[in-house]
């Protein structure tokens, strides 16, 4: 998925200034740090408080200083000043998701989805990752999820594309050249 698809054009130019702040800066896995936490915190009860538009800016301001004050990155408390004196606060939870997927894009990572019958072992995963890895040129990380009406085999999503290995998917596909044949 883009980071357009999941994002306003607004965050995602924040998120790119912040990404080549950090780069310029050598800070790529210090601020990373930081707005992996931000996300979790923004998807929690704390971040729908932020979000909330009863709220001053600069009451969300010192709240979020308060409650990272000794532990963000000078760059990431930066950013968020930057944010808050433009009154574009409600960006915020935007950027954690703009910041990884530009950090996975510059370190050649390709993040996807494997859905199986069953659990899948960690040697499997490696394997289907490591495969996936030398057919994309890219290293791909996958997560994995059971879905039972697969019936066997797994389905891989990778860049918005299905790689579908089931045994429901081949059944399926039997199905259309049987349902496609003129008798």
């Amino acid at each position: 998925m883009s980071i357009a698809a999941q994002s306003t054009p607004a965050a995602s130019r924040y998120g790119l200034a912040l990404f080549e702040a950090a780069k310029s800066q050598s800070a790529l896995d210090a601020v990373q740090s930081d707005m992996s936490l931000l996300g979790k915190v923004l998807r929690s009860d704390v971040g729908q408080a932020l979000t909330d538009p009863r709220w001053s800016t600069a009451a969300k301001l010192e709240a979020i200083t308060k409650a990272f004050s000794s532990g963000l990155h000078p760059l990431t408390v930066d950013f968020i000043k930057v944010l808050a004196q433009r009154k574009r606060f409600e960006l915020l939870p935007q950027v954690p998701v703009v910041f990884a997927a530009l950090l996975d894009e510059h370190r050649d990572i390709l993040r996807g989805q494997l859905e199986a019958a069953f659990a899948v072992s960690d040697e499997t995963l490696a394997a289907v990752e490591a495969s996936l890895s030398q057919k994309t040129a890219k290293k791909v990380v996958l997560g994995t999820s059971v879905n039972e009406s697969l019936l066997g085999g797994i389905c891989v999503t990778l860049a918005g594309i299905l790689y579908d290995g089931s045994v429901l998917g081949q059944l399926n596909r039997m199905r259309t050249r049987l349902e496609a044949v003129e008798l």
